[in-house]
């Protein structure tokens, strides 16, 4: 009955209102349309949307109280189908979607809008996946960060490690750290045969960069707690030749030290920190080093002859000494086995000191230096190496010494030096010439002080005593002239001829000077 009545023109609307069946009609019909004995048109699916928008007007959602003839309702339009596949949108008879026994009206959703739900729930599940997966891939990543046998590695390793420094190189353990940044560390170096250099460990912010093909460019490389020798340190090939771009397979732009010492025999610079920068074929371009304290600062370049070094102090003092150099600069050569500082130029107790020095380690401690001193405060210089001489005035002149010995404290105990010395304007505490030669032949004096106006002697100083020749003292019409020795003990022989020029006369007083630093004592003869 209901194909009879199909003719094209009526609606679905208007056709279950003529028959008077709505559920008839869309059974019917829905059974018709897979059957393939009618389609819907576009006039048809412009009205259903026509019906539709009206449906959301009034918030009736159920598509069977659509086709209901019961109550004031039945006027509207009926809502048959309320969603299709995407292959039939324009078609009205798919499917009804009915509402849930006892929800109310206006609380179910129509069909385009019951299938939205779905697709965004598929959509979701797939982004959930695709994070769960994201997450899975870096959790196995971190997993295999922290558990790669990196042990492994050490091999290759002690490997670019002896070609680079061409000397071998053993290496206590691999592994790495998270925190603060990812890094490949390497522990416990030993250089050389005999290990007689040890770094305490490498690391590599990039630990990527060594992979793939050789040659390995690093960016940078910090080494913590170095230990070199001297020799170690000024033979590096890094100083002198560039290796060949594949024979390490291992070049870096930048190396930051922390911590390294450097020592020869029983003499060492400790705590220094600073950096190495590359050239691009390998080879050093420059080194900067300072102290923790940024007393000392060093900078070193390759030279022909060995590692240049320009060297800045601020209040440095060197380790086991009781002086500092106020401000040193000075300019030096490292070389296998020697220091030569061939030039510097400090400030230094109260004045100011001018020369070159040079220290050889090659078979035991030894120096030899240069110096001019000037203006050089006498109170000050002997606190610092005499302490039981009490002598005022500025020192100036020219000293040449040379020592050698096992250890840096014997090299001292065994200077021996040659001092062409002036004071100006001093006063020597403990001995007074002028009463001596005033009081005249036996008297004896002891104490007191004598101020001078000049005072010069040739001053010889090795490992048992100190011997001063020339001595020439003005102080007004009071001259003195003689020699004097002292020993290690501090015990004073000298003989001096004090001469006293007065307006009338010369009175000239041979005496003699004895007794032990600080009390002396002046026999007149």
């Amino acid at each position: 009955m209901v194909l009879v009545q199909v003719d094209g023109k009526l609606s679905a609307g208007e056709l279950a209102v003529k028959i008077g069946n709505p559920r008839l009609v869309e059974n019917a019909l829905r059974e018709l349309e897979e059957g393939g004995f009618i389609a819907p048109t576009l006039e048809a699916a412009s009205v259903w949307e026509e019906s539709k928008r009206q449906v959301q007007k009034t918030g009736q959602v159920s598509a069977l109280s659509q086709f209901s003839t019961f109550g004031p309702r039945s006027k509207t339009i009926p809502e048959f189908v309320a969603e299709e596949s995407a292959a039939s949108s324009f078609s009205t008879f798919g499917k009804p979607i009915l509402p849930s026994a006892g929800l109310p009206a206006g609380s179910g959703k129509v069909g385009a809008e019951a299938a939205e739900p779905g697709s965004r729930g598929k959509g979701k599940s797939l982004w959930q996946w695709l994070l769960l997966g994201a997450g899975g891939l870096c959790l196995a990543l971190v997993l295999l960060v922290l558990f790669y046998p990196y042990q492994s590695l050490r091999p290759g390793i002690e490997a670019a490690a002896s070609r680079l420094l061409q000397t071998p190189v053993h290496v206590g353990g691999v592994g790495v750290a998270v925190w603060p940044r990812p890094m490949l560390v390497i522990d416990r170096l030993r250089i050389g045969d005999a290990g007689d250099s040890t770094v305490e460990q490498i690391r590599i912010a990039s630990p990527l960069a060594l992979l793939g093909r050789q040659p390995h460019v690093l960016p940078n490389m910090e080494i913590v707690g170095a230990s070199f020798i001297a020799d170690r340190l000024a033979t590096l090939p890094l100083w002198t030749a560039p290796p060949t771009l594949g024979s390490s397979g291992l070049l870096v732009r930048q190396l930051r030290v922390e911590r390294m010492t450097v020592s020869a025999l029983d003499l060492s610079l400790r705590d220094l920190s600073g950096e190495i920068l590359f050239k691009p074929d390998g080879s050093v371009e420059k080194a900067t080093f300072e102290t923790v304290d940024r007393s000392l600062r060093l900078a070193a370049i390759p030279g022909p002859q060995g590692v240049l070094l320009n060297i800045d102090g601020l209040a440095w003092k060197p380790a086991g000494s009781t002086v500092s150099f106020n401000a040193l600069q000075a300019k030096g050569l490292l070389q296998k086995g020697k220091l030569l500082i061939h030039e510097f130029d400090s400030s230094f107790l109260g004045g100011v000191i001018k020369g070159s020095w040079l220290l050889d380690w090659s078979k035991a401690l030894a120096m030899a230096g240069d110096v001019s001193l000037n203006r050089v405060d006498c109170r000050k210089l002997s606190a610092a190496f005499i302490p039981s001489l009490n002598l005022d005035g500025e020192l100036a002149g020219s000293l040449r010494l040379r020592s050698s010995g096992q250890d840096w404290a014997a090299l001292w105990r065994n200077v021996e030096a040659l001092l062409d010395a002036e004071i100006t304007r001093g006063n020597l505490h403990g001995l007074d010439l002028g009463e001596v030669a005033r009081r005249g032949p036996g008297a004896v004096v002891r104490g007191g002080s004598t101020k001078f106006d000049r005072l010069r002697a040739n001053v010889t100083i090795n490992p048992r005593l100190v011997s001063a020749r020339d001595i020439q003292m003005t102080a007004g019409m009071v001259t003195a002239n003689g020699q004097f020795l002292a020993g290690r003990d501090g015990v004073v022989d000298g003989n001096l001829t004090v001469t006293m020029q007065t307006s009338v006369s010369t009175i000239r007083t041979p005496v003699r000077v004895s007794g032990e630093l600080p009390d002396l004592s002046a026999v007149s003869k």
